[in-house]
């Protein structure tokens, strides 16, 4: 394709299956409409330029089951050794996911505050011609990232192996990952782990909502999980569960039905709560969820008995941090 090329339409290249090689989009390209490549060569290597003003790709214009290999600024993705799923790797370098950069689903209830040009760009629009929640299994991040951005990851992706997240990384953002794995979540095995380090403080609304993981505990220096943030996490096993020290604010439902085994414990560690939400891992008081909860004793004198049943539902003993049993007023 020639350097001064800026736009490709429509079914321009469609069903040229014998390409390979390495088909580089030129700079200056701003859109690629929609099946504009579709049909290519499986041994097909999509590279895109660093310096990319590509800003617009068309419903499958890229037939992601034929190509190899995308390679773009912010991303690559690889097909993995089963010759049908890819890897997505983001590029060291970037420090912030976009909104909505990397989300394979279009709405619920609407674009949920998806700007609709970030849902027709990057990612997005490559993977429309197949069913991308059949196409990634795997996500890593770079070490360079801060910040993941709402809507993030807004997938049904079948995920497998361990997700990272960066020891910069300060903010994960509303609904960034909500849905990730549930959709072949017989297929899916992912564990979640913060780098020890991390700089994580705000886990905002919805962020895990509803995902395939099966593993997963908090970094140390949080400070506010919001409402909904690991909320119907039916996959996890847990025997016991810790909120660390610097937790300040729980929101409403944060981890509302997450599963724990039977007989679990949980422990809050944090004397200076100021907000501890409403339903936080039950949806009703009668419900049964941990048999021992650890509290410190701050904590205890600001909520009464019924207050902490909406919370925490049915409970065998309530304790402070040192194990020393504690009936609640």
């Amino acid at each position: 394709l020639p350097s001064t090329l800026e736009a490709v339409e429509e079914y321009a290249f469609y069903g040229h299956s014998a390409v390979k090689g390495t088909l580089t989009i030129p700079d200056k390209v701003h859109t690629v409409q929609a099946h504009a490549f579709g049909g290519t060569g499986t041994e097909l290597t999509l590279d895109l330029k660093d310096d990319s003003k590509l800003s617009t790709i068309g419903a499958g214009a890229f037939d992601i089951a034929k190509i190899k290999t995308i390679r773009a600024p912010r991303y690559t993705l690889t097909k993995n050794t089963d010759n049908t799923t890819y890897t997505l790797a983001v590029a060291e370098g970037v420090t912030t996911v976009a909104k909505g950069e990397f989300s394979s689903r279009g709405s619920v209830g609407g674009t949920g505050g998806i700007p609709k040009t970030t849902l027709n760009t990057r990612l997005k629009g490559a993977l429309l011609g197949a069913e991308p929640h059949k196409v990634i299994t795997a996500i890593t991040l770079p070490s360079t990232l801060e910040a993941i951005e709402d809507f993030a990851f807004f997938s049904y992706a079948r995920v497998q192996g361990t997700l990272t997240i960066p020891k910069q990384v300060q903010s994960i953002g509303k609904h960034s990952f909500h849905f990730l794995g549930t959709y072949h979540v017989n297929l899916s095995s992912l564990i979640l782990e913060f780098e020890e380090e991390s700089q994580c403080t705000i886990i905002e609304e919805s962020a895990f909502e509803n995902t395939g993981i099966t593993s997963f505990a908090l970094p140390e220096q949080l400070e506010t999980i919001k409402d909904s943030a690991f909320a119907f996490i039916s996959y996890t096993m847990f025997s016991s569960f810790t909120i660390p020290a610097k937790v300040q604010n729980i929101g409403d439902g944060a981890f509302m039905r997450t599963r724990f085994s039977n007989g679990a414990t949980l422990t809050i560690k944090s004397p200076d709560l100021t907000t501890l939400g409403a339903q936080l891992f039950v949806l009703r008081p009668t419900d049964t969820v941990f048999t021992t909860v650890k509290l410190p004793k701050a904590v205890y004198g600001s909520y009464t008995k019924a207050q902490l049943a909406d919370r925490f539902g049915r409970v065998t003993a309530y304790q402070d941090l040192d194990g020393d049993a504690h009936t609640p007023k």
